[in-house]
């Protein structure tokens, strides 16, 4: 019989278990390489262990080294301001348009790498949002060409980064846009001073796109749910742990903050 998943949701309890390597990710299949999702995961750092997931991080953070924060921030600002003219994307895609040229799409080819990316990361990190497999294959194979063909490791990495910028990127932005739409009215007859930074940090604490965390416990295996957003509203919590912690926290913090602020920033002014 199969155990009930075992939930963690106090703050403290949470960054132990972020802590610890002994509590593993769940196991995803290696296909061999093919332009489909089923390899993407499989090929990628996020759901992967040991010496496997330590080769293939450091090969992200070796891409994201090479991506300069400020001038990110700069251009989402640029695109979401429509400066230059009407936004191709809705303003939480922003982060994609603005990352996936900057990682290698041409800048007339980025909406259509915006579209390619919104087909693939539903099964990339699968969610409430329904899937539709062949079409998230599809949208892999278009980035691929898009990106200019990279060998199959550099494409798990920057299809993996732009993933993220489709899902939980995306996600902060709709966040605190919404949470900065709600200050407006609630102050409408004070003026409140809040920067883009504690906007931000406000979402992510409050309402963060990365609800929960999937972990199987040394041992047993069993299901271990850690529970992000709880931990956050912990009254004993100094910091948030939406970008996780420990050997696995998220290596794109920066570059993920940075394409959200000018997206934000730009919007919500």
């Amino acid at each position: 019989m199969t155990s009930d998943p075992l939930v963690v949701s106090g703050h403290a309890e949470v960054r132990a278990v972020l802590a610890d390597p002994r509590f593993t990710v769940d196991p995803v299949p290696r296909p061999p390489f093919a332009l489909n999702v089923a390899w993407l995961r499989g090929a990628v750092g996020r759901f992967a262990e040991g010496s496997t997931h330590a080769e293939r991080r450091a090969a992200g953070e070796a891409v994201l080294a090479g991506l300069d924060p400020d001038t990110l921030r700069t251009e989402a600002f640029r695109l979401a301001s429509q400066d230059a003219g009407p936004l191709p994307c809705p303003p939480e895609l922003v982060p994609v348009l603005v990352l996936a040229v900057a990682l290698g799409v041409p800048a007339q080819d980025g909406p259509r790498a915006v579209e390619a990316v919104t087909a693939l990361a539903p099964a990339y990190l699968p969610g409430r949002e329904e899937v539709d497999p062949e079409a998230a294959d599809e949208g892999l194979a278009r980035l691929a060409r898009l990106l200019g063909d990279p060998a199959p490791a550099r494409l798990a990495v920057l299809a993996g980064l732009l993933a993220q910028a489709c899902g939980p990127t995306a996600g902060l932005v709709r966040g605190a846009l919404a949470t900065a739409s709600q200050t407006v009215e609630q102050t409408a007859e004070q003026t409140v001073e809040q920067t883009v930074e504690e906007l931000l940090d406000e979402t992510l604490r409050r309402d963060p796109p990365v609800r929960t965390l999937r972990r199987r416990a040394p041992g047993d295996g069993r299901a271990v749910v850690l529970d992000i957003a709880a931990a956050n509203r912990d009254p004993r919590a100094l910091s948030h742990l939406t970008f996780g912690a420990g050997p696995r926290a998220c290596p794109g913090r920066q570059v993920a903050l940075a394409l959200a602020a000018g997206t934000v920033e730009a919007v919500a002014r």
